[in-house]
């Protein structure tokens, strides 16, 4: 065995074993999908259900963190939803409300489900005070986060267009 192709061994094995995601001394594309995992976060409990993010992989979630449902900018952001609800319904997409400060009644007509502790999965995303939508993909991938208002058409565009749906359309 020449130092070249023992080389190639020792680094192959080093590979297969340091690095998660490698198997056999291939890049396994599943788990090289999610460079960025959304810090998990569970909701529902108003409801007497308890619905976890791990639970949702395979569909597109929506994180909509705010002081309270009377905030100016998560208002801002229902508006940007409200023609395009239908559409993002169809997908599968899920809506999640995180409200730190105050709870109380959302003006819109998406179903929301609150999450149960709302200051900590702000605090999991590095929000502090104010206003943030994260955009989740079907993989767990945290496609987007945002601290002002997206456009409804981005939010729909993040989940069609993910690295999850990439990877079926060239199969």
């Amino acid at each position: 065995m020449n130092s070249i192709t023992r080389f190639r061994s020792v680094a192959l094995f080093l590979l297969t074993v340091l690095v998660p995601g490698v198997e056999g001394g291939r890049l396994l594309a599943k788990d090289s999908l999610v460079v960025n995992a959304a810090p998990g976060f569970t909701g529902g409990a108003s409801a007497g259900r308890k619905i976890t993010l791990a639970s949702l992989k395979g569909k597109p979630v929506v994180l909509v963190m705010a002081p309270s449902p009377k905030d100016r900018a998560f208002h801002a952001q229902m508006s940007e939803f409200r023609g395009l609800y239908e559409r993002m319904a169809s997908q599968g997409m899920l809506f999640f409300a995180a409200f730190t400060s105050e709870g109380g009644r959302i003006p819109s007509n998406i179903p929301f489900i609150l999450v149960d502790d709302p200051v900590s999965v702000a605090s999991s995303y590095d929000i502090s005070k104010g206003f943030a939508i994260a955009v989740i993909g079907r993989d767990g991938n945290l496609d987007c986060l945002s601290t002002k208002p997206l456009p409804g058409q981005r939010v729909l565009d993040l989940s069609l267009n993910n690295a999850d749906v990439q990877l079926q359309l060239r199969r």
